[in-house]
């Protein structure tokens, strides 16, 4: 039977290859604690933003910081264990610019003050500065018009004529600095334009503020809601004879067959090139073709409201005459009984009339074979109605199978409604 052999650690001592590889191992480990926490320290560099301090004497005088610093960050040498110094960061160290001294408006060179992290071992041997300048001055905002500067002075051919330039913002609010804002001379919107132009243009703009000396103000904001654009409107010039258009015309009728007149038989006028070449008139206005009776009928229309061109004749108004005087007029007698009524309301309606007297017209004397059954009359009631006696109400009437009459006028009929 085999004995167990005891483990001897002094008979392992004696085996020459375990000796060699303990001791490897401790001076391994000696060799790495030595590099690591003795020897010679390292050097480094690290780049630090600048922080303000509280700022408590600027703000007792009003004052606030403008701009971006000189420096924005500060190279920070730092000594210490390589063990140490390869997890320092930024955010170890402190760079502080104090305002202790700040306590009027200006271009101030403030001291600089380095602070690291007490929890690991490193020191700071020097800063790239010691000092940083940073403008301070009061705050101050001003509304200002803008004014339009092209790149060069745009032109038109013969036949066209430039508009009132148009801007999207006429006035722009600037603030900054107090000393800044008020060496303001203009506001300008500066665009690059072409030379000649046949049709409306728009260009963005730059917004720019100088001094009187045409310098650029720097340090200052200025606020816009969106892109600032500068219009040119360019207008076609044309002669256009004048008219006016009709509402509620019959059918078998045109304005040949009436006599108008009108104060100025042409104007001359401006609009979009688009605009001016499709018309062949310039409608002055619109005239209501039942409200037309058996005499001289006279209007007077505002030359300045007519869409989408400009009349540049030397006229405010033009006065239009419909002679009506040869017309022919029947007057009939409508029964109520022949009125039809569309009630699509919730209520009770009845007429309160007997009869009503309608105005036939026409060109011609045919209008004289007019009869009461050949005129269509028709009141609408709806839940807009109001309620009660004698309510005055609209009637719609047309005549039946013609197109070259009308009636005249409007008519109401009293309604009792419940």
């Amino acid at each position: 039977m085999n004995k167990v052999r005891k483990f001897s650690l002094g008979k392992l001592f004696e085996n020459n290859k375990f000796v060699l590889f303990i001791s490897l191992i401790l001076a391994f480990a000696i060799w790495l604690g030595y590099s690591m926490y003795g020897g010679e320290q390292q050097e480094r560099t690290v780049e630090v933003p600048i922080q303000m301090d509280s700022m408590t004497v600027p703000k007792q005088f009003n004052l606030q910081q403008f701009g971006e610093y000189s420096n924005s960050a500060v190279t920070v040498t730092i000594v210490g264990k390589k063990a140490v110094i390869g997890t320092v960061n930024a955010d170890d160290i402190v760079v502080t610019a104090s305002t202790l001294d700040v306590n009027t408006p200006g271009k101030h060179t403030l001291p600089l003050s380095v602070s690291i992290d007490s929890s690991k071992d490193f020191q700071v041997l020097s800063t790239n500065t010691l000092s940083v300048e940073v403008y301070f001055d009061t705050y101050k905002e001003v509304n200002m018009a803008l004014t339009v500067d092209l790149s060069q002075e745009p032109t038109v051919p013969s036949g066209y004529e430039l508009g009132t330039v148009i801007l999207s913002e006429e006035k722009l609010l600037a603030h900054g600095p107090s000393t800044e804002i008020s060496k303001i001379d203009k506001l300008l919107a500066k665009a690059q334009s072409d030379k000649e132009l046949t049709k409306t243009v728009t260009y963005d703009a730059t917004i720019v503020a100088i001094d009187k000396y045409g310098n650029e103000i720097q340090n200052i904001v200025i606020d816009k809601s969106d892109e600032i654009t500068i219009t040119i409107p360019v207008y076609k010039l044309a002669t256009l004879p004048v008219s006016v258009e009709f509402t509620n015309m019959p059918e078998g009728i045109s304005t040949d067959d009436l006599e108008i007149k009108y104060s100025v038989s042409k104007v001359n006028v401006a609009g979009e090139e688009a605009t001016i070449n499709k018309l062949k008139s310039a409608v002055i206005g619109t005239i209501d073709f039942s409200q037309l009776n058996e005499t001289k009928n006279s209007f007077t229309f505002d030359v300045n409201s007519i869409a989408g061109i400009v009349v540049k004749s030397n006229i405010s108004s033009i006065d239009v005459d419909v002679d009506f005087t040869s017309l022919f007029v029947k007057k009939v007698a409508l029964p109520v009984s022949s009125i039809e009524i569309v009630n699509s309301s919730s209520y009770e309606a009845a007429i309160n009339s007997e009869e009503i007297n309608v105005n036939v017209a026409g060109l011609t004397n045919e209008v004289e074979s007019i009869k009461a059954s050949d005129i269509v009359a028709v009141l609408k009631i709806d839940d807009k109605v109001k309620t009660g006696e004698n309510q005055k109400m609209e009637l719609s009437i047309k005549i039946n199978n013609q197109d070259s009459m009308w009636i005249i006028g409007t008519y109401e009929l009293n309604v009792n409604v419940k």
